[in-house]
Parts: structure tokens; sequence; C-alpha cells
């Protein structure tokens, strides 16, 4: 697709918004809540900084959620938070090994072969294991993601964390999640 430089910002947000239309998206863009309060959630209250990154910023046991709203509304972002449910994204399983002397590591499987088993710990460390020494090795069947998420955070919290991860999206794409153009705007 070519570059639209003839076009002014308020054209191609014009332009994105009838295309969303077209697909049906028309308000997944809407913004719940207030993004900088999200930010102070995320990064505090919630916890949530302490697995995921945003921008570089956060922990590194989660996904990366830098670019996560891009692509999805608000409802979606908010089901993915309080799901109890959750599918657990390839590279992210967690599991507990149990050496021969009793000792037990939980951490995320970075790597796995028919013989080793690779764990990294919260504290970021990485702990290689033979399968063959290991008394123990099972997957966890939950996800490391705290599943009472609307218990510890009310309603309008929980909707800052939605808009903070929506607003965290590339800059050219911000414009369309503040504000829906008008027909003015296109002209």
């Amino acid at each position: 697709m070519p570059a639209f430089h003839s076009l002014s910002n308020a054209q191609v947000q014009f332009l994105v918004s009838y295309i969303r239309a077209l697909q049906g998206n028309t308000d997944s863009r809407v913004v719940p809540g207030d993004a900088a309060r999200g930010r102070e959630i995320f990064f505090g209250k919630g916890e949530c900084s302490s697995c995921h990154a945003v921008a570089g910023q956060g922990g590194f046991l989660g996904p990366d959620l830098t670019s996560y709203g891009a692509a999805s509304s608000s409802k979606q972002i908010l089901d993915a938070i309080l799901s109890a449910n959750r599918i657990v994204p390839s590279g992210y399983k967690s599991a507990a090994v149990t050496t021969r002397d009793g000792r037990t590591v939980e951490g995320v499987v970075r790597n796995e072969d028919n013989f080793s088993v690779q764990l990294q710990t919260q504290d970021g460390a990485f702990h290689f294991f033979q399968k063959s020494d290991l008394q123990k090795f099972e997957y966890s069947k939950q996800s490391l993601m705290p599943a009472n998420y609307s218990q510890r955070l009310n309603p309008d919290e929980l909707n800052d964390v939605v808009s903070f991860l929506m607003d965290t999206t590339p800059s050219h794409d911000k414009a369309t999640s503040k504000k829906a153009p008008t027909e003015d705007d296109a002209e």
C-alpha cells in the first residue's frame, strides 16, 4: 500500500476511522478511563510491571505489552485482565522442578528439550537442569497472572489500566484512540 504523504494527519485519522467502521470496529478504540492513572496502577498497586514490560520498563516473566492494545478493543483487554482461564502464550509457561536433594525451583520455562530444562525465576536468574537429575518436573496448570484483579482493583482502576494499555500504541495510532475524527477534520 502506498504512503499517503499528500494527506494531513486529520485526513489519515478520518480514513482509518472509516476503514474501521467498514470492518465493524467503530467503538473498538473507545478509551474507558484515564491512561495516566492507569500507568500509575500498572507500575504500582496493580503490580502488573512485576511481570510485564511496557516501552522497556517493567518485568520480563510475562509478555511485553507495549503494543498489546494496538489491535484490541477495551472489552478484549479488560476480559484478558479478568479472565481466570487464560491461555498462556508460548514461551511463558511456568513449571516447578524438584531436584533429587529436595530443592524446589519455580519459574518460566525458557528452554526445554528431551534431556534438559531451563527455568527463569522471578528474580531473573536462569536455572539449568538435566531432567535425569530431577525427582519431579511439573508444568503449572494456571497462568502466573493473578486471577483476582476484580477484587484487587475497582472498576474505575481497571478501566484506567485498560486505557493505559490502549495508549501505549505507537504515536501514529494514539491520535485515533484519543478522539474520533469528524468529517470536518478531513477537509
